[in-house]
């Protein structure tokens, strides 16, 4: 399954909190950590409770950030990633109440826990 299936039956992590975001220029990595990538079917008969998850951007070369990370309670309205050539993506998490982080990397996980 590819990253951006795997985000596609997350429901593009619609809902989840943003908890933290963990910038290192050294190694050009952004950590984001949910609160529950779970949340797009929270309520629903499938909904098998909360997880939460990092999601690790490696080898950034582009980062926009178009938002007021101050809110409490900010969180994704949705994710899309499109590959950008081999081994290149381009993330674009769209945030409620407002704004967008734009990220260019070489891959992305998803590290629950």
């Amino acid at each position: 399954m590819t990253i951006q299936d795997r985000i596609e039956s997350l429901g593009g992590l619609h809902d989840a909190i943003i908890l933290s975001l963990a910038w290192s220029a050294e190694e050009r990595r952004l950590g984001i950590a949910v609160d529950d990538i779970n949340s797009n079917i929270n309520g629903l008969p499938e909904y098998l409770g909360a997880r939460s998850a990092t999601l690790v951007f490696s080898e950034v070369t582009h980062l926009d950030v178009n938002a007021n990370l101050t809110v409490a309670g900010l969180m994704v309205y949705d994710w899309t990633i499109t590959s950008k050539g081999p081994d290149t993506y381009a993330s674009s998490l769209m945030l409620s109440p407002g704004g967008k982080l734009t990220i260019e990397c070489r891959s992305i996980e998803i590290v629950e826990g």
